[in-house]
């Protein structure tokens, strides 16, 4: 038995594919895609591929579709996308390529009755009142190409589930953090507080309202959807949201560094980009999902992690 993991290489997907390995029995042998070389002693195989290439040589020695025919993956991980809201100023097209040819692709070419997990995002949902807290049943209403992508992405998977092709199940995950991290809010304080004398923030005080969950949290849910019956769409979410100054300030105290936050106003925020997050993460926890950490706990292991590597 094979799983197959597309992007491998990036935070989330070298995580998961260490969590795979430990569970190798239920699994199998890893096989992952990327479109750069990468390599890791818990894989059996990597390949060079650009899922969202949108050349049709699907004949290519190393295509996607040779990949699926070569080892027959019974479950596979979606992950490869153009990651973030910020990202989509400057490159829109690829964004688009990349997110949605990539999930037509892993769908199209799925063995029949493979089990594949689609990392989405919670901005899905959009920027309105979420007071109680968004479910998988509200409507989504994303106001970025990114969310966007992924609310396309669901769509492609719910048609080839639909038809019997596969067996799909969206994860809709939030902001991520843990050991590796290079990119987010948290990542970019410890850069700034280490090198700037204050501290810059986007937006007004007290700046977003969002959920922080930990990769350890993240990866235990992932193979938690993919092992079983799960379909349809799933929040993975802690039980709490902060915002951007509660964010700041548990970032400085892990770190003992402390300096002023100055607020850049609401036009430096990324276009798209939600001012609240709220959402319930009941249904997933009816599977057994019990997240070890909270926001802010989430954020002070990732950051003892981070500057520990």
């Amino acid at each position: 038995m094979t799983v197959l993991v597309t992007g491998a290489s990036g935070f989330l997907g070298r995580h998961l594919i260490k969590e795979l390995y430990q569970h190798e029995r239920v699994f199998g042998g890893i096989v992952c895609v990327n479109r750069q070389p990468f390599s890791s002693p818990f894989i059996q195989k990597s390949y060079r591929c650009d899922l969202g290439d949108s050349d049709r040589s699907e004949a290519s020695f190393y295509g996607l579709k040779y990949i699926m025919k070569q080892y027959n993956p019974k479950h596979i991980f979606h992950l490869a996308s153009k990651a973030t809201v910020k990202m989509e100023g400057d490159e829109p097209f690829s964004m688009l390529e990349s997110n949605i040819l990539s999930t037509q692709k892993v769908c199209q070419w799925a063995p029949k009755g493979a089990k594949v997990v689609l990392a989405s995002s919670v901005i899905v949902y959009g920027d309105r009142d979420s007071s109680g807290g968004y479910t998988e049943e509200d409507i989504t209403d994303p106001t970025s190409i990114y969310g966007m992508t992924k609310r396309a992405s669901e769509s492609i998977l719910n048609y080839y589930t639909s038809t019997g092709q596969i067996r799909g199940v969206s994860a809709r995950m939030c902001a991520t953090v843990g050991r590796g991290l290079t990119h987010g809010v948290v990542y970019d304080f410890i850069r700034k507080l280490k090198n700037n004398p204050t501290l810059e923030a986007l937006g007004s005080h007290p700046g977003s309202v969002k959920p922080y969950c930990h990769v350890d949290d993240l990866t235990q849910a992932l193979m938690l959807l993919s092992m079983g019956e799960a379909s349809g769409v799933y929040n993975i979410v802690p039980d709490d949201m902060i915002n951007i100054e509660e964010v700041a300030e548990t970032v400085m105290a892990s770190l003992e560094i402390y300096k002023d936050i100055e607020w850049l106003g609401e036009k430096s925020n990324w276009k798209g980009d939600n001012k609240l997050i709220s959402v319930d993460n009941a249904k997933i926890k009816h599977l057994g999902w019990n997240p070890k950490y909270k926001s802010k706990q989430a954020i002070v292991k990732a950051v003892k992690d981070i500057i520990k590597s």
